[in-house]
């Protein structure tokens, strides 16, 4: 089965027409470099078919750990991995994604069956290994714990040479592509064999990916990429909703954040909750020409794809490629993603020091805060003061998307409360789309963090490392000019309970 597009508004005529005549469908299907101004890594093109070979050395591992009794995957991952090993599973409970060393969720990977878990650990090409190598650590103190060999309970997925490769001792090794970035990583070994050890039809997702690159060659009007990439192009606001596969528009959102959002331009996607969403239910009073796009028949949406999950990844990429090429830019570079502090001025980020505790919440901010704050919703006023016209507001937690859910779900009430179109992601995971979107793309963006202590008996390091990827990304963001707020919870549930109620008072 392939993917089809189904829309009720269309791009400008004459650029799906010049989209034909320089035959840029096809020229994508050949991985053609010239369409872009360069191309970082292009092997996302061909993976569909590169990939053949894993389906039978998935299926062989997977028989393998199944008779070991391995049936539990633990995946520590990176660069948008664990986002798309989840779109491709349909959220099999099998599957514990830690795209973070957020301690909280570390423990409570770690409470389940060692016994029964393999962990594999994936860290495409251009990705920081630490974060995963730490979690990789942490993983093996426990199967000692246990009694267990780590070697014989992990499985590795690397490019070839790489320092993951290196330290890899006895355990499995599966090698991927090194020409493909995390979020355009989806139907490589990278995702696939962490998908494929916790239950998904390696082979049937290749043969769905293959038939609908297959038609996505093709330089026709009716090619659906070329009328989803010029619709994505030319949106300022991309409003993202899902009814099918758990996971497919948070994939989507970072693969166009990350594609489009540099050189300061690209559109903004915004993952919401469904057509009640304030995003997708009245979009022109949020952000006139927002292209609300459902990944499966979601009512109310301007363009649909619809199809396997596989189709439609492939149909995504394309179309992002596509609109990459009408903004001139390249989809597979993300140069800003992982910016660190170009300066260390303490006084104009968010820094190690609170400006004032309110309750169980420190609040940290630069010098855009009003003297005399003293309250979480007086800074969240202030915050969202700063805006200018055409601002959005972005939430990174750094915290345990299991645990501490209840933080997304204040993401509408926000954008409800303060008429900016508001995107939520959980850190770092959300970096390497919506990360690369606020350094690198247009700077209207006002910032809150929200990062957090936890309790388990696990290394230290696991939340020295959260908070210094936090305070990293809040001086970049801050270097470049954006306000940004960071609101740390000294207790967790009191603290997102304080910030409900400030959301309540905007």
């Amino acid at each position: 089965m392939t993917a089809r597009l189904l829309s009720s508004v269309s791009p400008q005529a004459d650029v799906v027409e010049r989209l034909v005549g320089d035959a840029v469908a096809s020229r994508i299907a050949e991985c053609d470099p010239t369409l872009w101004p360069r191309a970082a890594r292009p092997g996302w093109v061909v993976a569909p078919r590169t990939s053949r070979p894993l389906v039978g050395q998935i299926e062989a591992l997977r028989e393998q750990l199944r008779v070991a009794g391995q049936v539990r995957v633990v995946l520590a991952a990176a660069g948008g991995v664990g986002v798309a090993a989840e779109a491709l599973s349909d959220a099999d409970p099998r599957l514990i994604v830690l795209d973070t060393t957020d301690p909280a969720q570390v423990a409570d990977a770690l409470a389940g069956d060692l016994a029964a878990t393999v962990l594999v650990v994936s860290v495409p090409p251009g990705e920081d290994p630490a974060p995963a190598q730490l979690v990789r650590d942490t993983v093996h103190r426990a199967f000692r714990a246990d009694g267990l060999d780590p070697d014989e309970h992990t499985v590795v997925v690397t490019a070839p040479g790489g320092p993951l490769q290196e330290q890899a001792g006895a355990a499995t090794v599966v090698l991927g592509p090194a020409d493909v970035d995390g979020l355009w990583a989806a139907l490589t070994a990278f995702a696939l064999v962490p998908a494929g050890l916790a239950g998904t039809d390696v082979g049937a997702v290749l043969a769905d990916a293959v038939a609908a690159r297959a038609e996505l060659a093709a330089d026709d009007p009716a090619n659906p990429c070329l009328t989803l990439g010029a619709l994505l192009a030319d949106a300022p606001v991309v409003a993202l909703a899902e009814d099918g596969a758990p996971g497919l528009a948070e994939w989507a959102a970072q693969l166009v954040g990350g594609g489009l959002g540099k050189d300061g331009r690209g559109p903004l996607p915004v993952v919401v909750e469904g057509p009640d969403a304030p995003e997708w239910a009245d979009p022109e009073s949020v952000r006139p020409g927002t292209l609300t796009a459902g990944l499966g028949e979601v009512p109310g949406a301007a363009v649909t794809s619809v199809g396997p999950p596989a189709a439609q990844l492939v149909l995504w990429q394309h179309a992002t490629a596509v609109a990459a090429h009408l903004m001139g830019v390249d989809p597979t570079d993300r140069p800003d993603s992982d910016r660190g502090p170009a300066g260390q001025n303490g006084s104009s980020t968010p820094g190690t020091g609170a400006h004032f505790t309110d309750g169980d919440v420190d609040v940290h901010a630069g010098p855009w805060l009003p003297t005399g704050t003293s309250t979480v919703a007086e800074a969240l006023r202030a915050l969202v003061g700063t805006a200018e016209a055409g601002a959005h507001l972005t939430v990174h937690a750094y915290l345990d998307r299991l645990d501490d859910a209840s933080a997304a779900v204040l993401r509408p009430e926000l954008t409800r409360r303060t008429g900016l179109p508001t995107t939520f992601g959980w850190a770092p995971r959300c970096l390497p789309g919506g990360g690369q979107r606020d350094k690198g793309g247009p700077a209207d963006a006002v910032v809150c963090q929200l990062t957090g202590d936890a309790e388990p008996d696990l290394p230290g390091e696991l939340a020295e490392l959260q908070q210094a990827q936090a305070r990293a990304d809040a001086e970049a963001l801050a270097e470049r000019g954006l306000p940004v707020l960071r609101l740390h919870f000294t207790d967790r549930v009191a603290g997102l309970v304080t910030l409900a109620r400030a959301v309540q008072q905007l």
